[in-house]
């Protein structure tokens, strides 16, 4: 018996590898595009989240507030990274924001003409404060800005890695 040569079946081998691994190619591009799209949403649904806690409290708190138009009714914190340092991502923003207003929360029902008095204590509260365990670093916060306006303290807050010694 005689075994037919391989020279017929050449290009017809060579067309189905080239399909074959265009194949895997356009598998690995659309499995790339819809990793990123998974990300892009998980990124939308953190924010998301964050704005209706935000609106929660808000509502819940003007539920309680006797007095709405003299005293403050929530916190607003915009976070700032120092000249020629690395950008914080939006996980970490999140925490630093969320601990932040955590410890700015005594000045929720205050009167805003009071706030004077206790800026000196906020300042000291957050000046140089290491927030630790987000993510793989500390992060030290420094008070740039506060301001009252409408009933909402808006602080803008300096974040950098904290270096441990």
């Amino acid at each position: 018996m005689r075994v037919p040569s391989f020279e017929r079946f050449r290009r017809i081998s060579a067309a189905g590898a080239f399909f074959v691994c265009g194949m895997v190619v356009g598998a690995a591009v659309w499995s790339g595009l819809a990793n990123e799209e998974m990300n892009q949403m998980l990124l939308r649904k953190i924010e998301l989240e964050e704005q209706i806690a935000g609106y929660k409290e808000d509502l819940k708190r003007l539920q309680n507030d006797t007095e709405k138009g003299s005293v403050i009714q929530s916190i607003t914190v915009f976070i700032e990274e120092p000249e020629g340092k690395n950008s914080i991502d939006l996980v970490t923003e999140k925490e630093l924001k969320k601990r932040v207003k955590d410890d700015l929360a005594g000045f929720r029902g205050r009167r805003i003409y009071d706030i004077g008095k206790d800026a000196r204590f906020a300042r000291s509260l957050l000046e140089k404060k290491v927030y630790s365990g987000i993510g793989e670093n500390d992060y030290e916060v420094r008070i740039r800005t506060m301001l009252v306006a409408d009933g909402v303290l808006q602080v803008w807050v300096e974040a950098k890695i904290h270096l441990r010694p």
